[in-house]
């Protein structure tokens, strides 16, 4: 059996078990309530709470596409993990158990294609823009791209991106490297050990992200790196205290249909919602840095510290991320696109 081949059953293991357990679910989670027997009904699961800036351009996608669909395709929101979780999504999608879901790349796309894990590298990609560029641009990013939509059984219909990721903490103060040692840190995805290891924290806990707010009142986590509109949308920031910068990671999300069900909706409803998704990726794109930071300035009036890092401790960071993590990182992709990468962000 060749490399490719034991990868993809691998792959199709892993997305089965999902799926499972998904459909599982699913049979639990409520059936589209239509109209009229003319209108298709579509539910849109996502994990972000009401507070968070990905929760609101999902509900402004839902919500011009009722009304410009109205009478053909009704779009059903389902906010808060109430149907599936930010690790659910996936399975449900590809098992047909939720027809559209809110999915966060980093989290979702590297148990399909590992290779996707070269958006959780730290100082490559300068924005959101400029990340999408790898992907659209060069051979290499395409066909990972392409490789992750068919091998899911999903189609992108918005971007909707949640913000640029930063380290925030229980801690007074962030405002060096060495500040890190000896931290309680959150991980969410595999890139999250190599740098926490990096920075010699003292202790690593896995959380979904139902359980860091509980993580955090009791101490059992004291620092996460997540995107502003996470702080506030779950209201981390009680415990919270102290944040550094510059931004890690532009940590992009989506809005994204089972394949089957997009394509099998009428020509019309689909224009609908490529026109809606075309909108909202725009308008979502272009407000989200501008709203990561104001969310920045509304922690700092709760009392809150932001350090950022310069001189010779954005040195030594950037020292340690290049010398130490980027050798691990690389470590966890194929050497060709490593070498893209590099090629492509000049790195």
């Amino acid at each position: 059996m060749t490399t490719s081949s034991r990868t993809y059953r691998k792959f199709a293991t892993r997305l089965s078990a999902l799926a499972l357990v998904a459909a599982t679910a699913g049979m639990l989670a409520p059936a589209p309530t239509p109209a009229s027997a003319a209108e298709i009904v579509g539910r849109l699961s996502f994990h972000w709470g009401p507070k968070h800036p990905a929760a609101k351009q999902a509900e402004k996608f839902a919500k011009r596409v009722n009304e410009r669909g109205a009478g053909k395709i009704k779009i059903q929101t389902f906010p808060s993990g109430q149907l599936f979780g930010i690790r659910q999504i996936m399975g449900a999608l590809a098992a047909g158990s939720v027809e559209m879901g809110g999915t966060v790349g980093i989290v979702s796309f590297p148990r399909i294609n590992k290779n996707y894990n070269i958006t959780a590298m730290p100082g490559f990609f300068t924005s959101f823009e400029h990340q999408r560029g790898f992907f659209e641009k060069t051979e290499v990013g395409k066909k990972m791209w392409n490789a992750i939509m068919t091998k899911a059984g999903i189609t992108v219909v918005a971007y909707n991106p949640v913000g640029p990721t930063m380290t925030f903490s229980t801690r007074e103060s962030l405002d060096t490297v060495a500040s890190m040692a000896g931290l309680k840190a959150r991980v969410l995805v595999k890139s999250d050990r190599v740098r926490w290891n990096a920075l010699k924290v003292g202790k690593m806990v896995s959380l979904p992200t139902r359980e860091v707010y509980n993580g955090l009142q009791s101490g059992m986590v004291d620092t996460v790196a997540t995107v502003p509109g996470a702080i506030k949308g779950y209201s981390w920031w009680e415990y919270l205290k102290s944040g550094q910068q510059p931004y890690l990671t532009f940590a992009d999300a989506y809005l994204m249909a089972n394949a089957a069900w997009f394509n099998g909706l009428p020509a019309d409803v689909q224009k609908i919602m490529r026109e809606v998704g075309a909108e909202v990726s725009k308008e979502a794109t272009a407000s989200i840095m501008a709203a990561s930071d104001a969310i920045i300035g509304e922690f700092q009036k709760r009392g809150a510290k932001i350090s950022t890092l310069k001189g010779a401790e954005l040195a030594a960071m950037n020292k340690l991320e290049s010398e130490v993590m980027e050798p691990e990182y690389a470590a966890m992709v194929d050497a060709d696109v490593f070498a893209a990468l590099k090629k492509y962000t000049g790195r």
